[in-house]
């Protein structure tokens, strides 16, 4: 009798049963292998031969250690063994194929890093160009914002200096104006009428001269008696004693001018002060 050994060469028929019910899990029920050398065929047949005594035609049962309901049934029908120099060459064949199975495991362990890397330097570049982009349209963005400040600001600059260009000017016109005014003021009560046909005359010029002035920004600040003092609107002339509040004016000696929004001559005013004694 021969016993079985490994890289014998063996064709058997295989049939598995779960308890008494035949199953088919093997891809085929005859096969031709070399016992040893097919890593695919089920481990458990292949140990559960080798050192068995042959016996060809009859039947050899492998019980499942785990579950002993469910059992392998092998019959072999034809079995030859390998000689040694054949056994040798399978063993270093086999040797040999694990070592390149176990390279090959490397090699694509090693691609898979490679491509891990090549992601990850990937999305490194593709995030890097990303804020590069947002950086440079912020810088744009922020250069823009400036240019439009700037532009704003020189534009504002030059309405301002438009609308006040002709401050020095109308400071030196508005005292003499201010006398001119007042001058026609007292004419009016002179009963004369040859004055008075001149009156006339000076009133309608100043009526023009007042319109001229309105339409370049001038505006007359006009206090009125018993309005609080506005450091902003209006000049103190003299502080008198008064029952009144303090800061109340009392009396206006000269009325102001303002050119837009900016006082350029303050009204003269008298206000009330507290008793000194």
């Amino acid at each position: 009798m021969k016993i079985i050994r490994k890289y014998d060469y063996v064709e058997m028929q295989i049939v598995e049963f779960e308890g008494k019910k035949r199953t088919k899990n093997f891809p085929e029920e005859n096969i031709k292998m070399y016992l040893g050398t097919d890593d695919s065929f089920d481990s458990r047949v292949t140990k559960f031969l080798i050192g068995q005594t042959l016996v060809l035609n009859s039947k050899l049962i492998y019980v499942n250690p785990e579950n002993k309901k469910n059992t392998i049934e092998i019959e072999i029908f034809k079995h030859s063994s390998t000689p040694q120099r054949y056994v040798n060459l399978m063993i270093e064949l086999q040797y040999l194929n694990n070592q390149i199975a176990t390279r090959n495991k490397k090699i694509n362990l090693l691609e898979e890093a490679i491509a891990t890397k090549e992601n990850k330097i990937s999305t490194l570049e593709s995030d890097f160009k990303k804020q590069i982009s947002d950086l440079q349209i912020k810088a744009q963005q922020v250069i823009n914002e400036h240019r439009k400040k700037n532009d704003e600001h020189f534009n504002n600059q030059r309405i301002e200096e438009q609308k006040y260009a002709l401050q020095e000017f109308l400071e030196s016109l508005l005292q003499p104006l201010n006398n001119f005014e007042l001058a026609i003021k007292s004419a009016h009560t002179i009963e004369n009428d040859v004055v008075q046909n001149f009156v006339k005359g000076f009133d309608m010029l100043y009526s023009q001269i007042e319109q001229v002035l309105s339409e370049v920004g001038i505006s007359k600040i006009e206090p009125k008696i018993d309005d609080l003092f506005d450091p902003t609107l209006h000049q103190i002339y003299e502080v008198k004693t008064s029952e009144k509040p303090v800061d109340t004016i009392l009396e206006v000696k000269n009325i102001g001018y303002r050119l837009h929004d900016r006082t350029i001559k303050p009204a003269l005013v008298v206000v009330s002060g507290n008793d000194v004694n």
